[in-house]
């Protein structure tokens, strides 16, 4: 049997002191802890035993860190819960708490609860590894553990550390690259003084101000000595820090959890300690005093250490350090509060190594201590808010060596921060507090600057230049609400640049990306417990620039029906709007305006709206009466919205630090009515050209930049350009597009062609088509990334595309390749390049047509003659060098031409001409190529290059995927389609134009299949360029944008996609057909082209295509489609390795783009 101490029984004559009152009515504890009627000493009698209701292992002596404890000892709030019989067992060695937990209760089966402290990085590897404990963990005194590493200067490699025995390993694994070893924890200020170790084992709560006590005495410098939070140190490896999770964390002995009076015990005893703690929060002194009665009542305080001053300064200095951990447990409306997201997280980290163990592991299952359900509470989601704010700057300041900044400018003093320092002391601590934002900011890797102006002497000129000096140095600012009526308010707060509107000043007006903080605080509350408010009637009692409008809007744009009260709404209307409401959002900031009589019953309150009262010493909701008999659901005062505000804060600092330094080298100038930018260009012409494309651009886009060059002499010219909106004097959502657009066509996502090329092997271009059509191979890509390997096209495609419309591409390749000679015998290779509009039904002396002639000596006025035929082919125009590659004939004349024949075109080209078969299968046209270098599908003659990914698709294959899921469009393919991209950027090609033909019925069905669900498959690069054109051009038609509408040039689409992103494919369409009868035929010409990094798709979602050759446009197409989750050229090198065979006679490749799921593959 255990030798238990004196039994605690203490006689006053106010058992529950004054403060204890008053902690009651602000926290409300006692709501929530029931006990029995009758005592539990009675309960304890009546079972015979003389065992005690309640017993306690603390881990350590009686000290500060238990002055909750000691105060609800001392004040009797114990005995005020109905624990009429309490024992604390001796202390013990460390590791050995839930053991003895155990032992006594075993030994005392009717005492109620027993129960002890530890830490979470003790108790969960203790329990794992012996679960016959049975223990279990329901509270905690400390959030977070206040374990460090004291050294008198940065650790090295090979450094001694020493430790607790029970922490050896664990800091080790901390500290890898030191030698961790167990020392005595008596001696370890001393010892690290000495020189005995280089660092040692610390809790910042009590070794920490000890130590510099230590220091002081022995006429050392205290800054010398350095501290490592464990939970600070990042892990090189993996980037992430130690999750040891709770301090003093409180579990009990499972019986404790079995039945009513048990449970009841139990909660009694969590509640008297935190009223405990509060009691030693709001009064300190007294505080202090308890802990040292307590150590006289219960002999606990006998450890000889040097760590312990007997000085009241060393004192105060550790409450209001034990303190400041306490309050962070603090959640709805109690404190101690353990949250299951925190406890996974350090089960996880600590059991690392053990793949069978629970995140939940040793935690209560049976929620004994937490809020009431109907609580919303804010205090656990700002804490991880702040965690993951401060996770973020850390991660900035490795990337690009400075901390993420903030500027806070205040003006004379804020009414609100009166009683700053109480708030403070009571509800939270100066790394957390609104209050204390330099040292919340350098606690979580910020740096901030604050700027406090006097008001009596401050003028807005003056303020004005305080946020120009700061403003480019900084990442956010931040001009508290209100200025005086003495400063221009609107002057100051549009000199506030948007990018660094971290606090939403502008979010109503300018559109800021940032809401204000506190309403942005409550909404992630909101959000976090479900408060759904789409379609409900919800009252927003306030209207302040910075918390009451901006929330109305916020819940507008959620789908609320919002109405706003405010001091101008008279009392019966105010009482009437409140009792109709399904959700009361109340930001006044005045106690009492919302009577809770006034509520609907059900209805959910948001408070946001707080004020301290000096003489209550307590915050104050704008709610005022018995709330929980009304709502469902209701914010608490304090721990509802208002423990948020700061980290969102924060968040918004880090956000926008990232999103500053990626365009740091890029930036527009911005004040509230213009944006300005500078472009530098090596000479006047190219800065001409660029200001050609910006202009081009505007027209499309409806907002013209202001352009003025300027001459740098040798130093070349630069473009400045200005964008505004003219009627509404400040900056606009236009502005902001057409800045998006002119950096998309500048510099925005430059494409390197290098990335874009493969070593083709010549062994893998087939020189013919498998035979027979269809037989070739296969490659799937599908919308994961996954790539899949099939052996016969035939046999697998029709079952692939099951549930798609598959869109084809029905040109005919026309017989344009001529051999001419000019009268000499010798002959030459003549190749029509493109027939543009001209229709080959036409005779061909009628038109021009564009050709390349494989001659260095070509000039106009030349006759040509086609030996079959006798005709005259006269060299009209020279457009310029036709370039090919050597292995494909070398380099020709690009011409025009006019053929001196009355036959049509295509009558002539099928008399006299051969199949034009691609120059780099190096082999002359044979008679199956006029079959087979063409498909089974192909209608209209026009093409003088085949699209060729039909070319595996045979009529059993068309007819297997049903005439009704089938639709053509007609491209007529120009040998442009061969030209290599020859430019560093990829940008800078010039695109050949290429002309299509579709019928609107056709057209119809498309926009049919999209409207019923079906996904569009696509055969082929043509048909896609040609669909994504459509759509394009559909977007200039909803825009009326003059000229010729079925024209699209190269990068058009920019601006158009900036300024129309969310027009669908079907609304697009429709504005191109609508009216028309079926048989009318859309005819135009696109430019189109279509690059990765930047390339939205819009209508295709799968594409069957060919293996391209490296180096060209169409290489680009494929990679935009495929997206970042593959890289093209490494499937193109893992195909040729498999022995596919690539180009134009070559196999099929099924792509289908990030997140397009084929319908066959769902199933």
């Amino acid at each position: 049997m255990w030798r238990l101490s004196s039994v605690v029984k203490r006689e006053r004559n106010n058992s529950v002191t004054a403060a204890a009152k008053k902690l009651s009515y602000q926290f409300r504890l006692n709501q929530h802890v029931s006990l029995c009627k009758r005592s539990l000493s009675s309960a304890t009698a009546a079972t015979g035993s003389s065992s005690p209701d309640v017993a306690v292992q603390l881990d350590y002596y009686m000290s500060l860190q238990f002055a909750g404890v000691a105060c609800a000892l001392v004040n009797d709030i114990y005995t005020h819960k109905g624990i009429n019989n309490l024992h604390f067992l001796p202390t013990c060695p460390v590791g050995e708490e839930a053991a003895r937990v155990r032992s006594f209760q075993n030994a005392n089966p009717s005492t109620l609860v027993t129960l002890g402290s530890v830490e979470q990085n003790i108790f969960t590897p203790t329990l794992y590894n012996d679960p016959s404990l049975n223990v279990t963990a329901v509270a905690s005194m400390f959030r977070r553990s206040p374990l460090c590493i004291a050294s008198l200067g940065p650790l090295k490699d090979g450094d001694v550390i020493g430790a607790h025995e029970d922490t050896v390993e664990l800091l080790q694994r901390i500290f890898p690259k030191q030698k961790v070893v167990a020392s005595p924890r008596g001696t370890k200020n001393t010892d690290l003084l000495d020189g005995k170790y280089q660092g040692v084992q610390a809790y910042t709560t009590t070794e920490v101000p000890a130590l510099h006590h230590l220091m002081e005495s022995r006429g050392m410098d205290p800054n010398d000595v350095t501290f490592q939070v464990l939970k600070d140190v990042i892990d090189e490896s993996s980037g992430s820090s130690p999750q040891l999770g709770y301090s003093q964390m409180l579990f009990v002995a499972n019986e404790a959890l079995d039945s009513i009076d048990r449970r009841e015990a139990a909660n009694a005893f969590l509640a008297a300690t935190f009223d405990g703690w509060q009691h030693a929060i709001r009064n300190p002194d007294e505080a202090i005093e308890a802990v040292s009665e307590a150590q006289k009542m219960l002999k606990l305080d006998d450890e000889s250490n040097d760590h312990w001053y007997d000085s009241l300064s060393f004192k105060k200095e550790m409450l209001a350090l034990t303190n400041n951990h306490v309050k962070e447990t603090f959640v709805g409306d109690r404190l101690g509060v353990l949250s299951s997201h925190r406890w996974s997280k350090a089960t996880e980290w600590l059991m690392h190594d053990k793949n069978d163990v629970d995140p939940l592991f040793g935690l209560d299952p049976t929620s004994l201590w937490t809020p009431p359900a109907n609580l919303l509470h804010g205090n656990e989601l700002a804490r991880e808010a702040l965690e993951e704010a401060k996770l973020s700057a850390q991660k900035f300041e490795t990337a690009y060596g400075r901390k993420p900044s903030l500027a806070v400018i205040k003006v004379g003093e804020l009414a609100r921060y009166k009683h700053s320092e109480r708030r403070v002391q009571l509800y939270s601590n100066h790394l957390t507090s609104w209050f204390a934002k330099t040292d919340v900011g350098k606690a979580n890797g910020f740096a901030v600057t604050e700027i406090n102006l006097d008001k009596s002497t401050t003028t807005t000129d003056d303020v004005l230049s305080e946020i120009y000096k700061i403003r480019d140095n900084v990442d956010g600012i931040q001009v508290m609400w209100p200025l005086p009526e003495s400063i221009d308010s609107a002057k100051v707060y549009n000199a506030v640049p948007l990018a660094k509107d971290v606090d939403g000043i502008h979010y109503l007006g300018w559109g800021s990306k940032y809401p204000p903080v506190t309403p942005a605080g409550a909404w992630e509350l909101m959000k976090k417990h479900n408060v759904d408010v789409r379609g409900k009637h919800v009252v927003v009692v306030g209207r302040s620039p910075i918390v009451g409008n901006p929330m109305a809007h916020m819940l507008r744009e959620a789908g609320a029906m919002v109405s706003v009260a405010h001091t101008g709404v008279d009392t019966s209307t105010f009482q009437s709007l409140v009792g109709q409401a399904d959700v009361v959002v109340t930001c006044a900031g005045s106690p009492g305006c919302v009577q809770a009589e006034w509520l609907k019953d059900g209805a959910e309150v948001v408070n946001i709206g707080t004020t301290f009262c000096e003489k209550a010493d307590a915050l104050l909701p704008d709610v005022e009466g018995d709330i929980e008999a009304k709502a469902a659901r209701y914010s608490p005062t304090p721990g509802g919205v208002g423990p948020l505000s700061i980290p969102m804060l924060f968040r918004n600092v880090a956000e926008a630090a990232w999103e500053q330094q990626a365009s740091s080298t890029d930036k527009w100038e911005q004040s509230p009515a213009t944006l300005r930018k500078s472009l530098h260009f090596a000479s006047y012409t190219e800065a001409l050209q660029f200001a050609k494309k910006v202009d081009k651009l505007s027209t499309i886009m409806d907002h013209h930049a202001n352009m003025k060059i300027v001459h740098k002499c040798a130093n070349g010219v630069d473009l400045e350009m200005e964008l505004f909106s003219f009627e509404a004097k400040e900056l606009t959502q236009k502005d902001y597009d057409a800045a998006r657009a002119i950096d998309l066509i500048h510099a925005g996502n430059p494409i390197n062609m290098k990335e874009y090329s493969y070593d083709l092997k010549q062994e893998s271009i087939a020189l013919f088509p498998a035979e027979p059509r269809g037989s070739s191979k296969l490659l799937r890509v599908n919308s994961n990334g996954k790539v899949s390997y099939f052996e016969h096209f035939g046999q697998i495609i029709s079952s692939l595309l099951e549930g798609c419309h598959v869109v084809f591409n029905n040109s005919r390749v026309l017989d344009a390749r001529l051999a001419v000679d000019i009268g000499d015998g010798k002959k030459v290779e003549l190749m029509l390049l493109d027939l543009g509009d001209v229709d080959p039904s036409l005779p061909c002396s009628d038109h021009c047509i564009q050709a390349m002639i494989r001659s260095d000596e070509v000039k106009v006025g030349d006759i040509y003659i086609e030996p079959i035929s006798g005709v005259q082919v006269e060299v009209v125009d020279i457009r310029g060098t036709w370039e090919e590659e050597e292995e494909s004939g070398g380099n020709g004349a690009d011409c025009v031409v006019r053929v001196h024949s009355n036959n049509v075109i295509s009558e002539f080209l099928a008399a006299n001409g051969s199949v034009p078969i691609p120059p780099y299968l190096r082999r002359e046209a044979v008679e199956s190529d006029k079959e087979r270098y063409n498909n089974v599908y192909a209608k209209d003659g026009g093409s003088v290059a085949a699209p060729t990914a039909g070319l595996h698709f045979t009529d059993e294959t068309l007819n297997e995927l049903g005439e009704s899921n089938i639709s053509s469009l007609t491209l007529h393919v120009g040998a442009g389609t061969f030209m290599p991209v020859r430019s560093e950027d990829a940008r800078d090609h010039s695109m050949h134009a290429e002309h299509f033909y579709v019928q609107v019925g056709e057209l119809r069905s498309i926009v049919k299949a999209m409207e019923a669900g079906k996904p569009i498959a696509v055969v082929g690069t043509t048909s896609t360029r040609t669909l994504e054109s459509l759509y394009w051009l559909g977007v200039k038609r909803l825009r009326g944008i003059s000229g010729s509408e079925l024209e699209l040039g190269q990068f058009e689409w920019i601006g158009l996609s900036v300024a129309d992103p969310s027009i669908t494919a079907v609304a697009s369409f429709k504005a191109l057909i609508d009216g028309l009868p079926d048989d009318e035929i859309l005819i135009g010409q696109t430019s189109l082209m279509i690059t990765p990094k930047s390339y939205m798709f819009k209508v295709i979602d799968h594409l069957v295509t060919n293996f391209h050759a490296p180096d060209s446009t169409l290489m680009l197409l494929v990679s935009a489609f495929l997206g970042k989750q593959n890289d093209v050229t490494d499937i193109y090198e893992e195909a040729q390795r498999r022995g596919y065979r690539f180009l134009s006679f070559g196999d099929a490749c099924l792509f289908s783009r990030p997140g397009a799921q084929l319908p066959s593959e769902r199933k």
